[in-house]
C-alpha cells in the first residue's frame, strides 16, 4: 500500500509531466542561419518547431497559410515589405506593450511586428580602394571607373534588379511607387542604369545565379566597389579589410517578426520574438552573419563592421509602405533586362511597367 501511495505522489508531483509544446515558427532564414538558430535555441532550452518558407515565394506562401487560418505558426519571420499586405488583410496581432518599449533604434518601431534586422543597399570596398568622394551615384561610378584596368574591366558590382535600381530612380527625381514611375526621370534613370552593364559593371549572369556570381567576382578581386547588402557581407569570412560607405537614395528595409491572429499560442510567439531580438542572440547573428540588429544595446555589442553598416543605412529611405510594393520592384526586373539586351528602349520599358502598375493599383487595398 505504501508503494502505491508513493507512486501516486510521484505522479502528482510531475513524474509524468509532459514537456511544453514547441513554439511553431515559420521563417525565411538561409541554411547557415537556420543552423545557428537551431543551436542557439537548444542552448537556451527553448523548444521550437521551425519550418522554412523559401524567400522567393515567402509572401505568397505566408499569405495563403494565414488566410486559410489552419496550421498557423505562432511566429513568422517576414520581409518588412510584406507587412503592409498582411496588415491590410487584418491577419496580425499587435505587438504587446512590453515589447514595444524595448530600446529600438530610431529607424524601427514595434507595432504590428517586432523588427529583427535592418538591411538595405550599401557600398562595400576593400580598404585599399579609395572611398567615393560622396555617396552620390555619379561619384560611385567615377571611383569604380578609375579603379578599372585590363584585368579588371568591370570593377562595379551591381545587380540588374528592381531593388538595385531604386537609387537611380531617386537620383532622377522618381521613385518606386505608383505616383512617380510615369514621370520623365524614370525613363532617364532606367537608361543610365542599364548602360552600366557591359561597361563599368559586368553583364548580368543567368537569372537565379546573381548572388553566387557576385560573391565569386568579389573573391576574385574582379570587383572593386560592390553595391550589396548585409545579407551578402555575411557570406564573407575575411572581413578585416572591408570598408562600408553609404549610397545616396538607397532603399532601407529589414526583417520583421509577426504573430498571426490564427496562432494557437500567441504568447509563445511573442516570447520567441523577444529571444530573437535579445542582446545575446542578436549579437550571435551579428558576429556570424554581419546582420544589423534593431536594438541600441545589441548594436553596441555588435562588431565594428556591423556598426559601419548601420551608419551607412541611417540615411537610406524605406520603400513605400504599400501592399503592392514587393510586386512593383519585381516588375522592374524584366524591364531592366529588356533595356540591357536592347530589346526595348528605356521609355518603352517604363511605359510597359507603368501600364501594369495602373492595373495593379486598382487591387491595392489601401
Amino acid at each position: 500500500m505504501r508503494r502505491v501511495l508513493l507512486l501516486i505522489a510521484a505522479t502528482a508531483c510531475g513524474g509524468d509531466t509532459q514537456a511544453p509544446a514547441p513554439i511553431r515558427f515559420l521563417h525565411t532564414f538561409g541554411p547557415e542561419e537556420t543552423e545557428l538558430f537551431n543551436a542557439t535555441m537548444a542552448d537556451r532550452g527553448i523548444a521550437v518547431e521551425a519550418k522554412l518558407a523559401p524567400f522567393a515565394r515567402g509572401q505568397q506562401v505566408i499569405g495563403e497559410i494565414l488566410r486559410a487560418g489552419t496550421s498557423c505558426p505562432d511566429l513568422i519571420r517576414i520581409d518588412a515589405t510584406w507587412l503592409p499586405g498582411l496588415v491590410a488583410h487584418d491577419l496580425l496581432l499587435p505587438v504587446p506593450a512590453e515589447l514595444q518599449h524595448e530600446d529600438w533604434l530610431p529607424e524601427v518601431a514595434a507595432q504590428m511586428g517586432v523588427p529583427q534586422t535592418i538591411d538595405g543597399l550599401i557600398v562595400l570596398r576593400d580598404e585599399a580602394a579609395p572611398a567615393p568622394k560622396s555617396p552620390a551615384i555619379a561619384d560611385l561610378v567615377a571611383a569604380a571607373r578609375a579603379s578599372g584596368h585590363s584585368e579588371r574591366p568591370h570593377p562595379l558590382g551591381l545587380r540588374a534588379d528592381g531593388y538595385w535600381f531604386v537609387p537611380w530612380l531617386r537620383a532622377a527625381g522618381s521613385d518606386l511607387d505608383l505616383d512617380h514611375i510615369g514621370n520623365p526621370g524614370a525613363a532617364l534613370a532606367l537608361g543610365s542604369f542599364a548602360a552600366l552593364f557591359g561597361d563599368v559593371a559586368a553583364a548580368p549572369p543567368p537569372a537565379g545565379s546573381e548572388a553566387p556570381e557576385e560573391l565569386r567576382r568579389w573573391l576574385a578581386h574582379d570587383t572593386a566597389y560592390w553595391v550589396t547588402g548585409p545579407w551578402q557581407v555575411g557570406a564573407l569570412r575575411e572581413r578585416e579589410r572591408l570598408q562600408i560607405t553609404a549610397l545616396a537614395g538607397a532603399p532601407r528595409g529589414g526583417q520583421m517578426l509577426v504573430v498571426p491572429k490564427c496562432a494557437k499560442d500567441p504568447a509563445a510567439g511573442w516570447r520567441l520574438a523577444g529571444e530573437l531580438t535579445s542582446v545575446p542572440v542578436a549579437t550571435k547573428f551579428a558576429v556570424a552573419f554581419a546582420t544589423v540588429p534593431t536594438r541600441a544595446s545589441a548594436l553596441a555589442a555588435a562588431p565594428p563592421l556591423v556598426q559601419a553598416e548601420y551608419q551607412a543605412l541611417r540615411g537610406a529611405e524605406p520603400l513605400a509602405r504599400s501592399p503592392v510594393t514587393p510586386l512593383l520592384f519585381d516588375d522592374h526586373n524584366p524591364a531592366i533586362t529588356a533595356v540591357i539586351a536592347h530589346d526595348a528602349t528605356a521609355q518603352e520599358a517604363i511605359d510597359g511597367v507603368r501600364r501594369g502598375w495602373v492595373r495593379l493599383a486598382k487591387r491595392d487595398p489601401r
